[in-house]
């Protein structure tokens, strides 16, 4: 599982990127948004990709300002389809 830190900025994108690819595989890849506090362009983009990968993403614990970051860009039916309580 791969847990997004608060600020969820392009330097965080930048730095989670070598892991999410690196985990990335057949299964869908667990990512925990609890902490996150905001969402920047680069790493929803990130997510996007993941999401689109062979085996996607499954975001757990989706924070209120994440959860809301992704309905005021429309990408929430993109990142949160696999999404798991």
């Amino acid at each position: 599982m791969i847990t997004l830190p608060p600020i969820c900025d392009r330097s965080a994108a930048a730095a989670l990127y070598p892991e999410v690819a690196e985990a990335l595989g057949p299964l869908p890849l667990a990512i925990d948004a609890a902490r996150v506090e905001r969402v920047g362009q680069a790493m929803l983009q990130l997510l996007v990709s993941a999401a689109r990968s062979e085996g996607g993403i499954a975001v757990r614990n989706p924070s209120p300002a994440f959860s809301a970051a992704l309905a005021l860009t429309g990408l929430d039916h993109v990142i949160m389809e696999g999404l798991a309580a």
